[in-house]
């Protein structure tokens, strides 16, 4: 579980954006439509087609198409809900989930980080406002979140709370200001 440290805040908290679920969703309701499809095709062309789901072992079929399609819906979302970046007050937080029970949490401190760029390809990324969100740093190399939901809100975050870091390193007790 994160613990945040002391006099450390969260500032937002990133996951990527819904469009990336639009591709996804299409297939699954287009495979959740093919056993309603057999059986109207097969009421006209192949009545003995629907005998077979009439039997227990067609229903079981069935149920088992039906509850792999269930399972495929539910790691999609996992993948996607359980990918997040925190942005807090002293650091980033990336947490990327790789499967099911494989998870690889990684932090950067503010002071580490070196830059932070804003990428927008295309008509679709542009008109919904989400890219990609990198941060380079000096010892870890490139964190980088796909499809993020507003990454320049994201970017403008991260390099205030640079500046106030840096800011604090000047005049560490709080003199001169």
């Amino acid at each position: 579980m994160l613990s945040l440290r002391n006099n450390e805040t969260v500032s937002i908290v990133i996951r990527r954006h819904w469009w990336i679920l639009v591709g996804p969703t299409i297939v699954f309701m287009a495979l959740l439509i093919i056993p309603a499809a057999v059986t109207a095709v097969g009421t006209t062309y192949a009545p003995r087609l629907l005998d077979f789901f009439a039997e227990p072992v067609g229903k079981f079929a069935t149920v088992l198409y039906l509850l792999v399609l269930l399972i495929f819906a539910f790691l999609l979302w996992a993948d996607y809900y359980l990918d997040v970046w925190i942005v807090t007050n002293q650091r980033i937080i990336d947490i990327e989930q790789k499967s099911l029970f494989h998870r690889v949490i990684s932090e950067i401190p503010m002071r580490r980080i070196q830059n932070v760029t804003v990428e927008i390809n295309g008509i679709i990324e542009t008109l919904l406002k989400f890219g990609d969100l990198r941060v380079q740093t000096a010892s870890e190399g490139s964190f980088i979140i796909e499809n993020a939901p507003r990454p320049h809100e994201a970017k403008d975050v991260i390099l205030h709370y640079l500046r106030e870091d840096a800011e604090n390193l000047k005049n560490p007790d709080g003199a001169g200001l």
